[in-house]
């Protein structure tokens, strides 16, 4: 199912004009949306299986890194080694 939905948003992504343009902008609104996580407690964050340092992370990458999937990444790389966010 994960492979099917990736397949699906790299063919919307190509469809597009401009998909570099789009995925920065989408980039750009993912870290004005970070605000609002990082008003959010520790443990609220942790719920999540994210911590501020995270944030602070992905709020530093360019605006041309998809930042949900890096959300992702980050969240899955801690199941694996069963951490929770601290």
């Amino acid at each position: 199912m994960r492979d099917y939905i990736l397949t699906q948003s790299i063919a919307r992504e190509t469809a597009f004009a401009f998909p570099k343009l789009r995925r920065i902008i989408r980039s750009w609104f993912m870290k004005r949306d970070l605000r609002t996580l990082e008003r959010f407690d520790d443990y609220m964050l942790n719920d999540i299986g994210l911590t501020h340092g995270d944030l602070r992370h992905l709020r530093g990458l360019p605006l041309d890194v998809d930042l949900s999937h890096e959300m992702d990444r980050i969240r899955e790389s801690r199941a694996r080694r069963g951490v929770r966010g601290r």
